[in-house]
């Protein structure tokens, strides 16, 4: 299906949220999940559109001509590029709403303008000059998603301009120092070094967010790993990966389309995951040995789906506002848990029975997968049996449980 601008001033398109392919369990592209991360990465984009022609007026003579630039290239660049632009998690901070300004005198153009990041070293963008302004740096480098490198220009009294032609991106500082980089979404040659385009981590081919500053408020809490600690988490996530490949290819598959980045969480002697709702597409994880790894992935990314679907679709709400308010028995936390929490519980915890059930399938000496397959297994039936006795679903939501019911039965 081709994305386009319909349904995105007034909700989906009535033929496109029908059903909840592709959300109880990982598959193949192109089915409903994947439709509506297209439409929510779209919609990034047209947020971001607005929010600049309001702040406009706001703007000075550095900063106006830079948001009239970018404005006409999102007027001119077809919907599913737009989305392709705005698939990393960090479109989500810079287009979501805001409350308040930065200060009385200017309502957040800093923060407004570094949606420039999305269009700077992405295919989908050509033949364009974007000149950025000093209030892009006003707080440190700039984090260049495309590039997955911090950009920066602290020199007083130095201009940088990046121009996007021929296939190629150019910064262009003003005190003589340039930079030329192949436009062909390859990433950085390996050994790259530069004065002021910093290179952050990758693993396995996601970017590692933990240098990103936009999103240390989010992971501060959770006690990030140190970048030693991650370079030896690495190589225990990269065989996590490689083992998921080998014994659940569509999970996989499915992982490198929707998780956009992982940020490392420091180790404490147990298992740790997250996949926080306001940086769509991330995981925060500990690296703990391989097989742990791979659950975690596949729980998180459980709530990854779960999350773009209930961008659109309630999934279920609880049939007493009362028992809603003081909560549930959940068998996988000591605290009560809303209605949703048990969803989500279910949810995760079937694929995570998927993941053991085909772990001791290919190494039927992996003792501990079916320990941990029969906990599981026990705790799936005994949620969902509160989750069907005190939960009205939406549409889609009926079609998930009656889904999650058949596979409950199989376990």
């Amino acid at each position: 299906m081709k994305l386009n601008d319909a349904g995105l001033k007034e909700g989906l398109p009535k033929h496109v949220l029908t059903d909840c392919a592709g959300l109880c369990y990982p598959a193949g592209p192109g089915e409903t999940v994947d439709i509506l991360l297209g439409f929510s990465t779209l919609a990034r984009s047209v947020r971001l559109r607005n929010q600049l022609s309001v702040a406009m007026d706001t703007m000075d003579a550095n900063e106006h001509p830079l948001a009239q630039r970018l404005i006409a290239t999102l007027d001119n660049l077809p919907a599913d590029a737009r989305a392709r632009l705005f698939s990393t998690p960090l479109a989500e901070i810079d287009t979501a709403p805001r409350a308040e300004p930065d200060d009385a005198g200017n309502p957040g153009a800093g923060k407004i303008l570094s949606g420039v990041r999305h269009f700077i070293h992405h295919p989908d963008v050509r033949n364009i000059t974007f000149i950025l302004p000093r209030c892009l740096f006003s707080t440190g480098p700039l984090y260049l998603p495309h590039v997955h490198a911090v950009l920066s220009n602290d020199a007083p009294g130095v201009t940088l301009a990046v121009v996007e032609n021929d296939g190629k991106t150019h910064f262009v500082w003003s005190d003589g120092l340039s930079l030329t980089l192949v436009n062909d979404g390859s990433g950085l040659p390996a050994g790259f070094s530069h004065p002021r385009l910093a290179a952050l981590p990758s693993i396995g081919g996601f970017p590692v967010l933990n240098g990103v500053a936009e999103v240390t408020p989010l992971l501060s809490s959770f006690e990030p790993a140190t970048d030693d600690e991650i370079d030896v988490g690495a190589g225990r996530i990269e065989a996590a990966l490689e083992l998921l490949n080998q014994i659940w290819p569509l999970a996989f598959h499915a992982l490198h389309r929707h998780v956009k980045a992982l940020c490392i969480l420091k180790q404490r002697g147990y298992s740790r995951s997250h996949s926080p709702p306001e940086l769509p597409g991330t995981i925060f994880m500990s690296a703990d040995d391989v097989e742990h790894i791979g659950d975690l992935l596949c729980h998180e990314s459980s709530h990854i789906r779960m999350n773009i679907f209930r961008r659109y679709d309630a999934i279920a709400r609880a049939r007493d506002p009362d028992s809603e308010a003081i909560g549930f028995v959940s068998p996988w936390r000591p605290d009560l848990r809303p209605l949703r929490g048990l969803v989500d519980g279910v949810h995760a915890f079937l694929n995570v029975c998927r993941y053991y059930r085909r772990l001791e399938m290919r190494f039927p000496d992996a003792w501990t997968a079916g320990t941990i397959y029969e906990r599981q297994k026990r705790n799936v039936i005994q949620a969902g049996i509160t989750l069907r006795e005190h939960a009205v679903p939406t549409q889609i939501g009926a079609l998930l449980l009656e889904e999650f019911a058949r596979e409950e039965g199989l376990l």
